[in-house]
C-alpha cells in the first residue's frame, strides 16, 4: 500500500468522507492516524482507542 501523507489525495478523500459525515479529526489525531496507517500496524479497536486518549480533541 502507498503511504499516507496529509496531502495526499487519498487522505484529502478520507476527511472529506468524514466531514460528510459531520466528524472532524484534529490536527494531532490526523499526524497519528497517517503514522498508525503508514507503520503497517493492525488496527483495532485498541489501537483506535488508544489514538484517541492521546490525542486532543
Amino acid at each position: 500500500m502507498k503511504e499516507l501523507s496529509l496531502e495526499s489525495k487519498e487522505f484529502q478523500r478520507i476527511l472529506y468522507n468524514l466531514h460528510l459525515e459531520n466528524i472532524t479529526l484534529s490536527p494531532t489525531l490526523q499526524k497519528r492516524v497517517i503514522e498508525i496507517v503508514n507503520s503497517g500496524e493492525e488496527i483495532t479497536p485498541e489501537v483506535i482507542k488508544d489514538a484517541l486518549n492521546r490525542a486532543k480533541i
